[in-house]
């Protein structure tokens, strides 16, 4: 009897003797630490940060050019729901021409006035691989912890390489026969162009505009640098 009592009454070892020393689960997350200019930064492999943002970017644009050519799409560009391009085949066409990208029409370059009649380049969308690249730059310098001109480098040209693959391979769906005649053999195809000149074209403006939000926000740094 007496042993029972006694396991019924053992209760073990206290819980504050078991508690650990940090018993709050966020006692090591630190805030971000400030640079030089006194900023916080967040502090990651620079290549990881241009990943990324390449892929944020890249993401962004998708959706804000999928949304305006559905737009376009209700209001009865395309040729509307009958016999027009599906959402994110207009999409690609759309987004690989307000790139640089050229548009073809079995394999030949397409007429201007074709091309922004059909919507493929408007005279706003042409604003949103600007704003979405620049805007990527900034933040990535603004709140990634680059502390030498190598890391900037690095993480800049991996937000560029992976906003290009990601592009380029958009582009290779990006082809659409009209009036609803893909069975026909002479049916007029229209395409973005695949080769080497696309990548070089995006590329470049991936290049352009990444700089401009970049050196944007290198500017209070290097400020701060220098007092």
């Amino acid at each position: 009897m007496s042993t029972d009592r006694r396991f019924e009454y053992d209760k073990g070892p206290s819980l504050e003797d078991e508690e650990p020393a940090d018993s709050d689960p966020n006692a090591h997350d630190e805030p971000p630490e400030p640079d030089e200019s006194g900023r916080a930064t967040i502090d990651v492999a620079p290549w990881k940060g241009g990943a990324v943002a390449g892929t944020s970017a890249f993401t962004v644009m998708v959706a804000a050019f999928y949304q305006l050519v559905s737009g376009f799409t209700a209001m009865g560009g395309y040729g509307g729901s009958d016999g027009g391009p599906g959402a994110i085949v207009m999409t690609s066409l759309s987004a690989s021409a307000n790139h640089g990208v050229r548009i073809l029409q079995d394999g030949e370059p397409i007429d201007e006035f074709l091309t922004l009649r059909m919507g493929f380049v408007p005279s706003v969308t042409g604003l949103v691989p600007a704003v979405v690249l620049a805007v990527a730059g900034y933040l990535l310098v603004r709140y990634v912890r680059l502390e030498t001109r190598r890391a900037a480098g690095l993480a800049v040209g991996t937000l560029v390489a992976s906003y290009v693959v990601l592009l380029t391979g958009l582009t290779t769906i990006a082809e659409w026969t009209p009036d609803g005649e893909a069975a026909t053999a002479d049916a007029p195809t229209i395409a973005a162009a695949t080769d080497l000149g696309t990548v070089v074209t995006i590329g470049t403006t991936t290049v352009a505009f990444v700089a401009v939000g970049a050196a944007v926000a290198a500017v209070p740094r290097l400020a701060g640098t220098t007092r």
